[in-house]
């Protein structure tokens, strides 16, 4: 591929970013006109409180050892020098968001980047969530790690998993990822392993603290469990304990929260279908990336929350790519298709706005 080739990809991802962040800036100051609220307002919704109070305060609710505190130390950083925590985050997300896009460009191409970034749920990674620094860290280990480069990898994927328990399934997809190389011998595989005990170690050091804290070590289980009603269980128990939230007499009043526990099922599905994509093409890291991942978000008690761990999936776009860039034969068929592709464009924007929305006013996003 040409240099020229390669700019003019890159402009194809840096447009796409731009836009999505347009689409989200949109909604936000429309919230803000129609509510009269202000922007730091705007964006303290949901898990940022948790966040904030713990980057304020410290772990001081014993539910609040569940969120991980590589976000409340970034804002207490921010704070430190005089920067608004929850603005400054958001600031940041923004930079985190394009360095995923950037990885996932050099991982798998432009077109993986530019769907990653048009998901309808892209407002986490516009917003004071963990996602978009899981995601940069995350990717950026993973390219390092096909690169060869295991020690910038495991120092990526241990600020990763700073951030979030989805580190452990990094550290596995990583681990396989080491295991089938080809062109490495078994000791050149044990050394590229042993850069691994890093990110181990940051995640060990979590589990030491919140025993120092709690005097419990599954203390994180344990809130998870107590505060959202995350206990092990078998899948289609998951699924059976889910389908009743997705009826709109279950919540009157609230239109959005069964549509969003539509979705929750709707994006399990699609992470063991991503799941099976990966295993039929024998993509090992990447299917044991998504499969355990999937795995643990639908044997937690219901279905919550896995709407945004589609972010963490990018087989997932990976796959779509190959939707999204087939071409049928005739020339009438081809324009149909570009047609249905900018309609489907079209919706997928308004779904963004949409979920920007939810998220703004404070209603259900997931």
């Amino acid at each position: 591929m040409s240099a020229t080739s390669t700019r003019g990809d890159a402009r194809v991802v840096v447009i796409t970013w731009l836009a999505t962040r347009a689409v989200l800036l949109l909604v936000v100051r429309q919230v803000m006109a129609d509510t009269g609220s202000s922007l730091t307002q705007v964006l303290t919704q949901w898990d940022v409180v948790h966040y904030l109070t713990i980057a304020e305060h410290g772990y001081r609710d014993p539910l609040d050892v569940a969120f991980f505190p590589g976000l409340p130390l970034l804002m207490r950083f921010l704070a430190a020098f005089g920067v608004p925590m929850v603005l400054g985050a958001a600031v940041l997300a923004q930079l985190a968001s394009a360095l995923a896009a950037w990885a996932l460009h050099r991982i798998a191409g432009p077109w993986v980047a530019s769907l990653w970034l048009l998901a309808p749920m892209t407002v986490f990674t516009a917003v004071p969530y963990t996602e978009p620094f899981f995601c940069a860290a995350a990717f950026w280990a993973w390219q390092r790690g096909l690169s060869g480069r295991w020690g910038q990898a495991a120092a990526l994927a241990a600020v990763a998993c700073a951030f979030r328990i989805s580190g452990v399934f990094l550290l596995a997809a990583l681990g396989i990822m080491i295991l089938v190389q080809q062109d490495r011998e078994f000791r050149e595989r044990l050394r590229d392993a042993l850069w691994l005990l890093m990110p181990v170690a940051v995640l060990g050091l979590y589990v030491v603290f919140l025993h120092q804290q709690t005097g419990s070590w599954t203390a994180w289980y344990t809130a998870q469990g107590a505060g959202w009603q995350r206990n092990l269980s078998w899948p289609w128990e998951a699924l059976a304990a889910t389908l009743p939230l997705t009826a709109s007499s279950h919540w009157p009043g609230r239109p959005e929260v069964p549509v969003m526990f539509r979705l929750e099922i709707v994006s399990v599905a699609l992470g063991y279908l991503t799941a099976i994509w990966c295993l039929f093409r024998r993509r090992w890291a990447e299917f044991t990336w998504v499969f355990v991942s999937v795995v643990a978000l639908s044997s937690s008690g219901w279905f919550m929350s896995v709407n945004r761990a589609v972010l963490l999936w990018f087989p997932l776009f990976a796959a779509l790519t190959g939707v999204v860039r087939w071409r049928p034969k005739g020339s009438g068929a081809r324009a149909a298709w570009r047609v249905l592709l900018i309609m489907v464009l079209i919706a997928d924007l308004a779904a963004i706005a949409w979920w920007g929305w939810l998220f703004a006013t404070a209603q259900w996003a997931s």
